[in-house]
């Protein structure tokens, strides 16, 4: 039985070969689609199970509630956090780790890399396979351990156990001994450092190490289950209030009023904003759909091609055909189909996947045995996508009378109502493809205005240095290099501060209040500048003044707390913080008295300066405030404005001069706009390639079989265009009929795409706070689009058939 479903389908496909392209191809295009999106929601929610056990890791997360301040989930805790859990918890199992930037010294000159600092247990929890050395080395200080890759960046040999490396940690450097070489764990981890130290309090700790206000580092613990994790998280507000009791944040309120602390799992870490989660969804759904457009394609083609194999079913029926046997004959041929298309399929994939990693910023593989093996899902799929295309259309098939088959002078291709079905099938597509092209453009739309936005500063003509921060010089060092900068040709100002775009090094939040006031007491964020900071970056100053350095109460370089409560210090605020204070315009700020620190401190408004964004466009702006310090070297992040000469030629010679002055620090440092692309925007701008691609896929699809559809149908009216044109219609009249015929059920499809695409993209777009408006263009512009790619796909054939002559279409058949 198989073998002749296989030789029929094989004759049917060669006598009708566009079908057969068609159907064949518009479903490997769709299958191709699929396999794609779906390794990478595989890969985004595989992120941290490699691990053995690591089902039963929890990472503590912070959530300050705090006005002004965007409330959001993170997992940074104080370092200590560990240590009041295990008095709180008798035997529980956790451990730490802080990420750090280091630079490895290799003779005169240093690489920049990321090392986690974790304690001696660590490995315990997390279970690393180490092919070389031991694992427990950790417990000596001066051992650390390495991934393979690092192992042969750094040494000849591949597995370098005992062998020594100079590493600078915070300004120190020091000699470690390697104690183990790690088994090179996949790519998709939220903590990806592949250079592990012992994390030791008296090296590395500051005076915040058990500062409840403090995000320092990770916290893990290990727990039975989710009802234990569950149990934890409801014990926090009692804990935080245990340890926290006689400590103010603010008067009249105590950390257990701000703060929420609870386990996440640590397979959620890496999709656990909101907004990560629902684009690895939409991707996941987009994959979905384009399938289905792909099947929706293969039961319209063949249903219209039904009537091509009408009189062989019924000679089938008539030497002896029972319809089940019909039926399972083109079951078998449909998945026979869908199989071949998943091998095309399979095959466009490998070749894609070089593209797609490029362009998504992914780095997906297909794996053909063992654990993660594609082959199990392709072959689930194959016959559940063989069951739905193959179903409708093999009753159709053997549902045909044999009788009235052979009477008659046409093959039937279900009457009106597989006109209706066919239509309604197309109705179907195009609202897909038409919701994924209103949402393609609303994605280009976004990418265009968060590379375009004003920003409050003006990026272009701005480069950012981040090595400071980890730059063991002392502060002549510090200065020798900013008077070089500033020398460097095409350079016109210099500043520092600890806050520059997508790079916060040491920004800190304090309620601000104004005297006498009742209201809530905002919560502002302070930033430390140097001279020349609002200048350079290129802020408008709204109302009031800028710094100046010959006012001494301008100037807060050196001072210490009791200096600061001790004298009326000025600063600047941000549009934002003059509005959360209640001042009723950026003017009436001027000079006023707001209390800080809370309320021990008293400041003078001297200036406001319009909001600048330098964090993610998907959080509210920030109220700031701004401290002046004349002399602020130490864990500076440095911005330099130039013109007159190409971004590239500046930064070498930034990092040139880096080198120069500092040749044992790694250079960090990119313009501001590339900066601001790398750590804010480039997850989405990857993502929203991706979403594109899938979009533009799947509307080829349904062009295909759009286009097969006309040829179908063009080809079963030839005779009726014939009679139509004897009795005097015109080749235009005739080329409107068939045309709108075929885009009817297209502008239906938009009446349905639109609120679709509206509720989703709606959706999406909250998700950014700076963010386009959902403009009725982009629908209308969407629309007119399909309209026109529609058309396009149709006339070629609808062109043939109208200028057909009479005599000849009358003789067709």
């Amino acid at each position: 039985m198989t073998s002749t479903a296989l030789l029929t389908l094989y004759r049917s496909l060669t006598r009708h070969k566009l079908h057969a392209v068609l159907s064949i191809g518009g479903l490997a295009l769709g299958i191709a689609v699929f396999l794609v999106l779906y390794l990478f929601v595989q890969n985004e929610r595989g992120y941290d199970r490699q691990l053995p056990g690591s089902e039963n890791i929890y990472v503590m997360t912070l959530t300050y509630d705090l006005p002004g301040i965007p409330e959001l989930e993170g997992v940074d805790t104080m370092a200590a956090l560990i240590d009041f859990l295990r008095a709180d918890y008798p035997g529980l199992q956790g451990t730490r780790l802080k990420e750090t930037g280091i630079a490895v010294q290799k003779g005169a000159s240093a690489t920049s890399e990321q090392m986690a600092l974790v304690d001696s247990n660590f490995f315990d929890l997390f279970p690393y396979p180490v092919i070389a050395g031991d694992a427990a080395a950790l417990s000596d200080p001066d051992s650390i351990a390495i991934t393979e890759d690092m192992a042969r960046k750094y040494f000849r040999d591949p597995l370098p156990v005992g062998e020594t490396i100079a590493l600078t940690v915070y300004g120190e450097t020091r000699s470690f001994q390697v104690g183990a070489i790690l088994k090179q764990p996949a790519a998709n981890r939220s903590f990806d450092q592949e250079i592990f130290g012992q994390y030791v309090r008296e090296r590395y700790a500051d005076e915040n190490f058990d500062n409840w206000g403090s995000q320092q580092l990770y916290t893990f613990v290990q727990l039975p289950d989710a009802n234990a994790a569950a149990a934890m998280t409801a014990d926090m507000p009692a804990f935080i209030d245990r340890h926290t009791n006689a400590v103010d944040v603010a008067p009249g309120q105590q950390y257990s009023d701000i703060m929420t602390m609870q386990t996440r799992p640590l397979h959620d870490v890496h999709l656990m904003r909101e907004s990560d989660r629902t684009v690895v969804v939409t991707l996941g759904v987009v994959g979905i759909l384009t399938l289905l457009i792909a099947i929706v394609n293969y039961i319209n083609l063949a249903t219209a091609r039904a009537g091509l194999r009408a009189r062989e079913v019924a000679i089938r029926k008539v030497l002896g055909g029972t319809q089940t046997s019909l039926v399972i004959q083109f079951m078998t041929e449909a998945i026979a189909t869908v199989a071949f298309a998943s091998l095309i399929g399979l095959a466009l994939t490998e070749l894609s996947l070089p593209f797609v990693n490029s362009l998504g910023g992914t780095d997906l593989g297909l794996t053909y045995w063992g654990a993660g093996s594609i082959l199990p899902p392709l072959i689930m799929m194959v016959l559940i996508v063989g069951l739905l295309a193959g179903l409708y259309p093999a009753f159709i098939l053997s549902g045909f009378q044999p009788a009235a088959v052979l009477a008659s002078a046409r093959a039937p291709g279900g009457g009106r109502a597989g006109q209706k079905l066919r239509r309604a099938l197309v109705v179907m597509q195009f609202s897909i493809a038409v919701a994924f092209m209103i949402g393609t453009l609303i994605l280009l739309a976004q990418t265009r205005h968060l590379e375009q936005a004003d920003l409050g500063f003006q990026r272009d003509g701005l480069i950012t240095v981040h090595s400071f921060q980890n730059v063991p010089m002392d502060d002549s060092q510090g200065r020798e290099m900013l008077a070089a900068f500033r020398a460097i040709d095409g350079v016109t100002s210099v500043a520092v501060s600890n806050d520059t775009p997508g790079v916060a090094y040491s920004t800190s939040s304090t309620t601000i209040q104004r005297p006498g006031e009742n209201m809530p007491t905002p919560s502002l964020t302070w930033v430390r500048t140097g001279p020349g900071y609002f200048d350079t970056y290129g802020a408008r100053l709204i109302a009031g003044r800028d710094f100046r350095a010959d006012i001494a109460l301008d100037d807060t370089a050196d001072i210490n707390f009791e200096d600061m409560k001790a004298n009326t210090y000025n600063i600047i605020l941000s549009r934002a913080g003059a509005r959360d204070l209640g001042f009723a315009s950026p003017e009436a700020a001027i000079g006023e008295i707001v209390q800080s620190f809370g309320a021990e401190a008293e400041n003078r408004v001297i200036g406001v300066v319009d909001d600048m964004r330098f964090r993610s466009p998907r959080e509210a702006l920030r109220p700031m405030m701004y401290f002046y310090e004349s002399d602020n070297i130490d864990g500076a992040l440095a911005a330099l404005r130039f013109e007159g000469r190409p971004a590239r030629d500046v930064l070498a010679d930034v990092e040139a001069t880096w080198k120069r002055i500092a040749p044992a620090v790694p250079f960090s440092g990119n313009t501001a706009s590339q900066t601001l692309y790398n750590s804010l925007y480039k997850a989405d701008a990857q993502r929203s390639r991706l979403f594109t691609i899938g979009a533009v896929l799947a509307v080829l699809i349904g062009c295909i079989g759009l286009y097969g559809l006309a040829s179908f149908d063009t080809a079963r009216r030839v005779k009726e265009i014939g009679i139509r044109k004897t009795l005097g219609a015109s080749t235009k009249e005739i080329l409107r009929l068939l045309i709108g015929q075929f885009l009817r059920p297209v502008l239906i499809a938009n009446l349905i795409a639109w609120p679709l695409a509206y509720l989703a993209m709606s959706n999406w777009l909250n998700g950014f706070d700076d963010r386009v408006a959902l403009s009725p263009f982009f629908f209308i512009g969407a629309s007119f689009l399909a309209l026109i790619i529609a058309a396009v796909t149709i006339f070629g054939q609808s062109w043939r058939v109208a200028r057909a002559e009479p005599a000849r279409a009358l003789r067709y058949e």
